[in-house]
C-alpha cells in the first residue's frame, strides 16, 4: 500500500471532493478480505467487519476520534447470492421506507440489519457517514433511511456507481444529504431501468393508437425506478461536477457509442470499477484507467 494522507471533513454535510475521495477509498476497503486491517492501514480507522452468510453481504464500520464510516461492499461477480439480489428488481413496500424499494436490496439489508445495528452502537455521538460502491451504494441509501427513522440520520451518504433503489415516490420523499457519484460512462447506475414508457413515442406514424396503447400498458407493468439526488459526475477530463444535469451524460453516452461503434460499452464496464472512481477523484486522467481485473464490481 502506498503511503497516503487523505483529508476528511467530518462536520460537512455538503459535497466536497476530499470527502468523496476518502469515502471512495472506504468503499474500496469494503472489498478487502480483511477490511478491518485495511481500514486501519489506509484510513486510520479502528474497524470491525461484518458478513452475512446467507446473502454474502459484507462491509465494515470504522471509527476514529472525529468520525465514523459505515461502508458496504458491492456485488461480487463470482458470488451467486449477490447476483440474485441484483436480479430481483421487483418493487415492494416496507414500513422502513417511503414509497416502494428494490426487493432484492431491501431483503439483503433486512437479513444483515441485526449485525449492522449492533456494531453501530460503537459510533456514539460521532458524525457518521455511509458509503458503498455498486450494490453497496444502494444498501447505504436504504441504511440511511432506516437510521433517519430511528432519529440517527447520517451526516451524509456518498455512493459510487450505485444502481437505482426505489420508485419515484421513494426518491421524491428522500431528503438525506446524498451524493451519487458516477464515473464517466459507468452503465450500472442506469439499472434497473427508470421506465419503459419513456422509450415509447407519444405518436408513431407506423403504429396505430390501439397497438401503441397496448405497448404502454405493458410498459406500465414493468417496475418504474428513479434515482435519489444529488448526481455528481466525473467526466473524461477529471472534472467533478456536483448537482450535474443528467441529460448531457446521456447525450455523451450515446455519442460515444456511435463514435466507437459500440465499443464504449466495454468502457461502461471498466468505468464502474471502484479503482477507476478513485483515479477520477484524484484527477489522474493522464493515466489509463484499469481494466476488469478486480473481483468486485
Amino acid at each position: 500500500m502506498r503511503d497516503m494522507t487523505l483529508s476528511f471533513h467530518p462536520h460537512t454535510p455538503s459535497f466536497t471532493r476530499a470527502n468523496a475521495l476518502y469515502l471512495a477509498h472506504a468503499s474500496a476497503v469494503a472489498y478487502d478480505r480483511a477490511p478491518a486491517a485495511a481500514a486501519r492501514e489506509r484510513l486510520g480507522l479502528r474497524a470491525v467487519g461484518f458478513h452475512n452468510r446467507i446473502t454474502r453481504t459484507r462491509g465494515f464500520l470504522g471509527v476514529c476520534d472525529t468520525h465514523a464510516v459505515l461502508a458496504f461492499r458491492g456485488s461480487d461477480p463470482v458470488t451467486l447470492p449477490n447476483w440474485m439480489t441484483n436480479a430481483v428488481a421487483r418493487l415492494v413496500a416496507h414500513g422502513e421506507y417511503e414509497g416502494r424499494v428494490h426487493h432484492g436490496f431491501s431483503s439483503v439489508l433486512r437479513h444483515a440489519w441485526g449485525r449492522v445495528e449492533t456494531i453501530l452502537e460503537a459510533v456514539g455521538d460521532k458524525p457518521l457517514f455511509l458509503t458503498g460502491h455498486s450494490m453497496g451504494g444502494a444498501l447505504a441509501v436504504l441504511t440511511g433511511c432506516r437510521l433517519a427513522k430511528m432519529g440517527r440520520p447520517p451526516v451524509a451518504i456518498y455512493t459510487y456507481g450505485s444502481p437505482r433503489v426505489g420508485d419515484p415516490t421513494f426518491c421524491d420523499r428522500y431528503a438525506l444529504p446524498t451524493y451519487r457519484v458516477v464515473n464517466r460512462l459507468d452503465l450500472v447506475p442506469e439499472m434497473p431501468m427508470a421506465s419503459l414508457r419513456r422509450l415509447l413515442p407519444e405518436r408513431h406514424r407506423l403504429m396505430n393508437e390501439k397497438t401503441l396503447g397496448k405497448l404502454r400498458e405493458m410498459a406500465d407493468r414493468v417496475p418504474c425506478y428513479g434515482h435519489v439526488k444529488t448526481f455528481v459526475y466525473i467526466d473524461r477530463d477529471g472534472v467533478v461536477t456536483p448537482d450535474a444535469d443528467v441529460e448531457p451524460w446521456h447525450t455523451h453516452a450515446v455519442a460515444r457509442a456511435i463514435a466507437t461503434r459500440g465499443k464504449s460499452f466495454l468502457e461502461g464496464i471498466t468505468d464502474h470499477l471502484i479503482s477507476n472512481y478513485i483515479y477520477g477523484l484524484e484527477g489522474r486522467v493522464g493515466k489509463k484507467q484499469t481494466g476488469v481485473r478486480r473481483r468486485g464490481l
